[in-house]
């Protein structure tokens, strides 16, 4: 197989889940050739797969031996190559979104606002406004979540970090808007992944423009080209 990363680096933007991946040493490049790469994120997590032609496609969805998987799979127009091997299942196209520097990011100040990490005690608040998966986002506050706190020790918001590595999981309660709390811990929680050594991204579902302005508030760029998450 050949080195991944120059066939990633030609599109930063669009490989930056997987260039990041490969600063996990539990991944696994499953292939790597001309026409494309895949990798199993943290060894045991999503596949992710950047395809150049349909026969790449193909080749690497029938290295998804397992019936129940998540990928994130690139271009949107080989899907169907990729359904023919493994049978429909649910989809959710993103446009992924990427920070390319290395300096961090400004953060921001909002008056009565506190920022500070999220412990267990929080866990049945974030279920009740994000997931009710509770195993889920107790492995989520665990690995590490920020909250915004006001005077009165109330959540107005969180952030944290998905399974596979992606920025995500922001949420500011509708009575907080408005007031830049969304910017500031996006801001924060970017700059930890920074100062990890790790490249900050995210996945914005294809239609929210309000998510899309605020991380371009921050310096966070757009691949011009969508991702799709593939459940089943």
């Amino acid at each position: 197989m050949l080195d991944p990363k120059p066939y990633l680096e030609k599109d930063f933007a669009y490989h930056a889940d997987m260039l990041d991946a490969l600063l996990d040493e539990k991944t696994k490049v499953l292939y790597s050739e001309e026409d494309g790469v895949m990798l199993r994120i943290g060894g045991k997590g999503p596949f992710a797969i950047s395809a150049k032609t349909a026969e790449a496609m193909t080749k690497m969805a029938s290295l998804i031996e397992k019936e129940r998987y998540m990928a994130v799979i690139r271009p949107l127009k080989f899907l169907p190559e990729f359904f023919a091997v493994k049978g429909n299942a649910e989809t959710m196209p993103c446009y992924q979104a990427a920070y390319p520097g290395k300096e961090p990011v400004p953060e921001y100040e909002v008056p009565g606002i506190e920022i500070r990490p999220l412990t267990m005690e929080n866990l049945s608040f974030v279920c009740e406004n994000y997931d009710d998966d509770e195993e889920y986002m107790k492995s989520r506050i665990e690995y590490g979540m920020l909250g915004a706190f006001d005077e009165n020790g109330n959540c107005a918001g969180f952030v944290g970090f998905h399974g596979e590595g992606s920025m995500g999981l922001l949420t500011v309660l509708p009575e907080y808007r408005r007031r830049g709390i969304g910017i500031a811990i996006e801001a924060k929680n970017l700059n930890r992944r920074l100062s990890e050594g790790r490249i900050p991204f995210g996945h914005v579902v294809v239609g929210n423009e309000k998510s899309m302005g605020l991380q371009r508030k921050i310096g966070i760029e757009f691949s011009d080209n969508i991702v799709t998450w593939v459940f089943k």
